[in-house]
């Protein structure tokens, strides 16, 4: 197995762990504040101060839940938009779904681009791969020109070096790598 496919197994572990972790917290905590219309008007209460809130939310709060998990929900309560916690959930199984699945196109070429050639680029392979599509954009100036791409397994070679490389081949010539 190649080590980037093994780094994105991984990866996809990782992801799935801590996810499966931060939907469970969240779910039981939504589904005892959804229970509750008065603990719900407590927490959306304009004129409790904040420590008065957060005490109810500790309340619901699975005692196993991460750190992170209370910041992320204290972070709601103060801004006001602890009642969406039902909309980010289904948000987040969502991305959940296709969160793994996001592909990557590692884009190759000889110069830097610039942020124009950038976002022809990106809308070039959007248009065919989908608009999940992330991009990271390197430079090596040992391809010559052109650019190479890849996107998962597929390798879309378009250098001057390869071509270089091609023709060489073709001709019988052993070329410099």
């Amino acid at each position: 197995m190649k080590a980037q496919e093994l780094s994105r197994k991984y990866a996809t572990a990782v992801f799935s762990l801590a996810l499966e972790k931060w939907r469970t917290a969240l779910e039981t905590t939504w589904g005892k504040i959804s229970e509750d219309p008065k603990l719900l008007a407590k927490l959306q209460d304009p004129t409790a101060s904040f420590g008065e809130r957060q005490k109810a939310l500790d309340t619901v709060i699975p005692s196993e839940a991460d750190r992170h998990v209370h910041n992320f929900l204290y972070t709601m309560l103060k801004d006001g938009n602890i009642g969406l916690l039902g909309e980010v959930l289904g948000d987040l199984g969502r991305l959940g779904e296709g969160g793994p699945q996001v592909q990557v196109a590692r884009v190759t070429t000889a110069v830097e681009m610039d942020s124009a050639d950038k976002d022809q680029f990106r809308q070039t392979l959007r248009k065919k791969y989908g608009q999940g599509l992330e991009f990271d954009f390197s430079v090596d100036p040992k391809i010559i020109g052109g650019a190479i791409v890849q996107i998962g397994d597929k390798i879309i070679d378009g250098s001057v070096a390869s071509r270089l490389n091609a023709l060489g081949n073709r001709l019988g010539v052993r070329t410099a790598d």
